[in-house]
Protein backbone atom coordinates (compact mmCIF):
# COMPACT_ATOMS: atom_id res chain seq x y z
CA UNK A 1 0.00 0.00 0.00
CA UNK A 2 1.38 3.41 -0.98
CA UNK A 3 2.03 6.16 1.55
CA UNK A 4 2.60 9.93 1.22
CA UNK A 5 4.53 12.11 3.64
CA UNK A 6 3.30 15.59 4.55
CA UNK A 7 6.20 17.93 5.32
CA UNK A 8 5.56 21.69 5.80
CA UNK A 9 8.82 23.66 6.09
CA UNK A 10 10.30 27.14 6.36
CA UNK A 11 14.06 27.85 6.39
CA UNK A 12 15.07 24.34 7.42
CA UNK A 13 18.39 23.95 5.55
CA UNK A 14 20.11 22.72 8.73
CA UNK A 15 17.62 19.89 9.32
CA UNK A 16 15.93 19.11 6.01
CA UNK A 17 18.52 16.55 4.81
CA UNK A 18 18.16 14.37 7.93
CA UNK A 19 14.37 14.71 7.81
CA UNK A 20 14.12 13.64 4.17
CA UNK A 21 16.51 10.73 4.67
CA UNK A 22 14.13 9.57 7.38
CA UNK A 23 11.24 9.70 4.87
CA UNK A 24 12.90 8.23 1.79
CA UNK A 25 10.95 4.99 2.29
CA UNK A 26 7.69 6.80 1.44
CA UNK A 27 6.24 6.64 -2.07
CA UNK A 28 6.05 10.43 -2.29
CA UNK A 29 6.92 13.39 -0.09
CA UNK A 30 4.65 16.43 -0.34
CA UNK A 31 6.91 19.25 0.82
CA UNK A 32 5.02 22.53 1.39
CA UNK A 33 7.59 25.31 1.49
CA UNK A 34 6.56 28.66 2.94
CA UNK A 35 8.88 30.69 0.72
CA UNK A 36 12.11 29.79 2.47
CA UNK A 37 14.98 32.23 1.99
CA UNK A 38 17.72 29.66 2.59
CA UNK A 39 18.73 26.41 0.80
CA UNK A 40 15.76 24.34 2.01
CA UNK A 41 14.19 23.86 -1.42
CA UNK A 42 17.54 23.31 -3.16
CA UNK A 43 18.41 20.51 -0.74
CA UNK A 44 14.92 19.02 -1.00
CA UNK A 45 15.06 18.90 -4.80
CA UNK A 46 18.40 17.07 -4.65
CA UNK A 47 16.45 14.02 -3.40
CA UNK A 48 14.82 13.61 -6.80
CA UNK A 49 11.29 13.35 -8.12
CA UNK A 50 9.98 11.61 -5.01
CA UNK A 51 10.01 15.00 -3.26
CA UNK A 52 7.23 17.15 -4.72
CA UNK A 53 7.66 20.80 -3.75
CA UNK A 54 4.73 23.19 -3.43
CA UNK A 55 4.79 26.79 -2.24
CA UNK A 56 2.67 29.01 -0.04
CA UNK A 57 3.23 32.29 1.80
CA UNK A 58 4.68 32.20 5.31
CA UNK A 59 2.04 34.20 7.16
CA UNK A 60 2.73 36.04 10.42
CA UNK A 61 0.11 33.86 12.09
CA UNK A 62 -0.36 30.10 11.79
CA UNK A 63 -2.34 29.27 8.64
CA UNK A 64 -4.07 25.89 8.39
CA UNK A 65 -4.24 26.15 4.57
CA UNK A 66 -0.98 24.17 4.41
CA UNK A 67 -3.16 21.11 4.99
CA UNK A 68 -5.24 21.93 1.90
CA UNK A 69 -2.07 22.11 -0.21
CA UNK A 70 -1.14 18.65 1.02
CA UNK A 71 -4.55 17.05 0.55
CA UNK A 72 -4.99 18.57 -2.92
CA UNK A 73 -1.70 17.05 -4.10
CA UNK A 74 -1.47 13.81 -2.12
CA UNK A 75 -1.97 10.75 -4.37
CA UNK A 76 -1.68 7.92 -1.81
CA UNK A 77 -4.29 6.40 0.48
CA UNK A 78 -2.07 6.44 3.55
CA UNK A 79 -0.19 9.46 4.90
CA UNK A 80 2.52 10.08 7.47
CA UNK A 81 2.43 13.49 9.12
CA UNK A 82 5.91 14.93 9.60
CA UNK A 83 7.77 18.13 10.43
CA UNK A 84 11.41 19.14 10.10
CA UNK A 85 11.71 18.40 13.83
CA UNK A 86 10.98 14.70 13.24
CA UNK A 87 12.97 11.57 12.55
CA UNK A 88 11.64 8.02 12.60
CA UNK A 89 13.37 4.77 13.53
CA UNK A 90 13.64 2.21 10.68
CA UNK A 91 12.29 -0.59 12.90
CA UNK A 92 9.11 1.41 13.42
CA UNK A 93 8.85 1.96 9.66
CA UNK A 94 8.99 -1.82 9.19
CA UNK A 95 6.01 -2.25 11.52
CA UNK A 96 4.06 0.52 9.80
CA UNK A 97 4.58 -0.83 6.28
CA UNK A 98 3.77 -4.35 7.45
CA UNK A 99 0.41 -3.15 8.77
CA UNK A 100 -0.70 -0.99 5.85
CA UNK A 101 0.29 -3.72 3.36
CA UNK A 102 -2.17 -6.16 4.96
CA UNK A 103 -5.34 -6.47 2.89
CA UNK A 104 -7.42 -7.22 5.98
CA UNK A 105 -6.12 -4.23 7.99
CA UNK A 106 -9.41 -2.39 8.56
CA UNK A 107 -8.18 0.69 10.38
CA UNK A 108 -7.96 4.35 9.40
CA UNK A 109 -5.52 5.71 11.99
CA UNK A 110 -2.36 4.21 13.47
CA UNK A 111 -1.13 5.60 16.77
CA UNK A 112 2.63 5.10 16.80
CA UNK A 113 5.28 5.39 19.57
CA UNK A 114 6.15 9.08 19.79
CA UNK A 115 8.96 10.67 21.79
CA UNK A 116 8.48 14.42 22.11
CA UNK A 117 11.64 16.31 23.14
CA UNK A 118 11.40 19.95 24.27
CA UNK A 119 14.67 21.90 24.63
CA UNK A 120 16.49 18.56 24.70
CA UNK A 121 14.34 17.05 27.46
CA UNK A 122 11.93 14.10 27.35
CA UNK A 123 10.30 12.52 30.39
CA UNK A 124 7.04 10.86 31.40
CA UNK A 125 6.60 13.83 33.75
CA UNK A 126 6.98 16.36 30.94
CA UNK A 127 3.77 18.33 30.21
CA UNK A 128 4.24 17.42 26.53
CA UNK A 129 4.71 13.68 27.10
CA UNK A 130 2.67 11.17 25.09
CA UNK A 131 3.34 7.48 24.52
CA UNK A 132 1.52 7.28 21.19
CA UNK A 133 0.48 9.79 18.55
CA UNK A 134 -1.77 9.53 15.43
CA UNK A 135 0.88 10.07 12.75
CA UNK A 136 -0.19 7.44 10.20
CA UNK A 137 -3.61 8.36 8.83
CA UNK A 138 -5.68 7.57 5.76
CA UNK A 139 -6.20 10.64 3.59
CA UNK A 140 -9.96 10.12 3.67
CA UNK A 141 -9.93 10.32 7.48
CA UNK A 142 -8.41 13.82 7.67
CA UNK A 143 -10.87 16.62 8.45
CA UNK A 144 -9.57 20.22 8.37
CA UNK A 145 -10.74 22.85 10.84
CA UNK A 146 -9.84 26.20 9.27
CA UNK A 147 -10.03 27.94 12.66
CA UNK A 148 -7.79 25.41 14.39
CA UNK A 149 -4.13 25.85 15.30
CA UNK A 150 -2.74 22.76 17.04
CA UNK A 151 -5.96 20.92 16.20
CA UNK A 152 -6.25 22.17 12.60
CA UNK A 153 -6.41 18.57 11.40
CA UNK A 154 -8.78 16.12 13.03
CA UNK A 155 -8.84 12.40 12.30
CA UNK A 156 -12.02 10.36 12.00
CA UNK A 157 -12.05 6.56 11.90
CA UNK A 158 -10.94 3.34 13.55
CA UNK A 159 -7.68 3.55 15.52
CA UNK A 160 -4.97 0.93 15.86
CA UNK A 161 -2.42 1.34 18.65
CA UNK A 162 1.08 0.06 18.07
CA UNK A 163 2.88 -1.25 21.13
CA UNK A 164 4.80 1.53 22.83
CA UNK A 165 8.58 1.47 22.46
CA UNK A 166 11.14 3.80 23.99
CA UNK A 167 13.59 3.11 21.14
CA UNK A 168 11.65 2.19 18.00
CA UNK A 169 9.76 5.45 17.85
CA UNK A 170 9.15 8.63 15.93
CA UNK A 171 11.23 11.34 17.58
CA UNK A 172 10.01 14.94 17.69
CA UNK A 173 13.12 17.04 18.41
CA UNK A 174 11.63 20.50 18.71
CA UNK A 175 12.52 23.90 20.19
CA UNK A 176 16.28 23.59 20.08
CA UNK A 177 16.58 27.01 21.75
CA UNK A 178 14.26 29.23 23.77
CA UNK A 179 14.41 31.86 21.01
CA UNK A 180 13.14 29.33 18.46
CA UNK A 181 10.37 28.27 20.85
CA UNK A 182 9.19 31.87 21.29
CA UNK A 183 9.33 32.62 17.54
CA UNK A 184 7.10 29.63 16.79
CA UNK A 185 4.78 30.30 19.69
CA UNK A 186 4.16 33.83 18.46
CA UNK A 187 2.83 32.44 15.16
CA UNK A 188 0.57 30.06 17.07
CA UNK A 189 -0.64 32.79 19.44
CA UNK A 190 -1.53 35.02 16.51
CA UNK A 191 -3.32 32.11 14.86
CA UNK A 192 -5.35 31.42 18.00
CA UNK A 193 -6.26 35.10 18.32
CA UNK A 194 -7.48 35.14 14.70
CA UNK A 195 -10.04 32.46 15.51
CA UNK A 196 -13.48 34.04 15.15
CA UNK A 197 -14.73 31.81 17.95
CA UNK A 198 -12.38 33.30 20.54
CA UNK A 199 -13.61 32.69 24.09
CA UNK A 200 -11.68 34.28 26.92
CA UNK A 201 -13.57 32.23 29.49
CA UNK A 202 -12.63 28.96 27.78
CA UNK A 203 -9.05 30.14 27.39
CA UNK A 204 -8.81 30.96 31.11
CA UNK A 205 -10.29 27.58 32.06
CA UNK A 206 -7.73 25.89 29.80
CA UNK A 207 -4.90 27.58 31.73
CA UNK A 208 -6.33 26.27 35.01
CA UNK A 209 -6.81 22.75 33.62
CA UNK A 210 -3.25 22.60 32.32
CA UNK A 211 -1.95 23.90 35.65
CA UNK A 212 -3.78 21.11 37.50
CA UNK A 213 -2.45 18.53 35.04
CA UNK A 214 1.22 19.39 35.42
CA UNK A 215 1.07 19.94 39.19
CA UNK A 216 -1.20 17.17 40.43
CA UNK A 217 -1.15 14.56 37.65
CA UNK A 218 2.23 14.74 35.92
CA UNK A 219 3.95 16.27 38.96
CA UNK A 220 6.47 17.83 36.62
CA UNK A 221 8.15 19.68 39.49
CA UNK A 222 9.64 16.33 40.61
CA UNK A 223 12.07 16.70 37.69
CA UNK A 224 13.77 19.49 39.66
CA UNK A 225 15.01 22.58 37.82
CA UNK A 226 14.35 20.92 34.47
CA UNK A 227 10.77 20.29 35.51
CA UNK A 228 10.25 23.85 36.72
CA UNK A 229 11.55 25.15 33.38
CA UNK A 230 9.19 22.86 31.45
CA UNK A 231 6.26 23.90 33.65
CA UNK A 232 6.93 27.58 33.04
CA UNK A 233 7.43 27.07 29.29
CA UNK A 234 4.26 24.97 29.00
CA UNK A 235 1.99 27.24 31.02
CA UNK A 236 3.35 30.38 29.35
CA UNK A 237 1.94 29.14 26.04
CA UNK A 238 -1.62 28.97 27.35
CA UNK A 239 -1.28 32.14 29.38
CA UNK A 240 0.01 34.17 26.43
CA UNK A 241 -2.64 32.64 24.17
CA UNK A 242 -5.17 34.22 26.55
CA UNK A 243 -3.34 37.57 26.34
CA UNK A 244 -3.35 37.51 22.52
CA UNK A 245 -7.06 36.61 22.46
CA UNK A 246 -7.80 39.40 24.95
CA UNK A 247 -5.95 41.91 22.77
CA UNK A 248 -7.89 40.73 19.71
CA UNK A 249 -11.32 40.94 21.33
CA UNK A 250 -10.99 43.69 23.93
CA UNK A 251 -7.67 45.45 23.57
CA UNK A 252 -7.87 49.20 22.91
CA UNK A 253 -4.36 50.41 23.73
CA UNK A 254 -3.78 52.36 20.49
CA UNK A 255 -6.90 54.47 20.93
CA UNK A 256 -6.27 54.93 24.64
CA UNK A 257 -2.67 56.04 24.11
CA UNK A 258 -3.77 58.38 21.33
CA UNK A 259 -6.35 59.93 23.68
CA UNK A 260 -3.78 60.43 26.44
CA UNK A 261 -1.25 61.99 24.07
CA UNK A 262 -3.92 64.31 22.69
CA UNK A 263 -4.89 65.48 26.19
CA UNK A 264 -1.28 66.11 27.19
CA UNK A 265 -0.43 67.93 23.96
CA UNK A 266 -3.50 70.14 24.34
CA UNK A 267 -2.36 70.97 27.86
CA UNK A 268 1.06 71.89 26.47
CA UNK A 269 -0.56 74.17 23.91
CA UNK A 270 -2.58 75.87 26.63
CA UNK A 271 0.56 76.31 28.75
CA UNK A 272 2.48 77.84 25.85
CA UNK A 273 -0.31 80.31 25.10
CA UNK A 274 -0.33 81.50 28.66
Amino acid sequence: MAISAFLPVYNEEKRIKDTLESLIWCDEIILVDKNSSDRTVEIAKSFGKKVKVFFMNNSLAYDSSEWNVFLDNCSCEWTILFTASDVIHPKLVEKITELIDKKDFNYDIINIPFRRYILGLESKRSPWYSELSPKIVKKSSIIIDKTGVHNAAQFIGNCFNLKNSDEFSMYHLTHETVDIMMERHIRYWRGEANNNEVSLNKSAITVLKEFVKIIFIRKTFLMGKNGIMLMFAYLSYYMMAYVYKWEKSQGNSSNEYMRIRSVILNDWKSTNKS
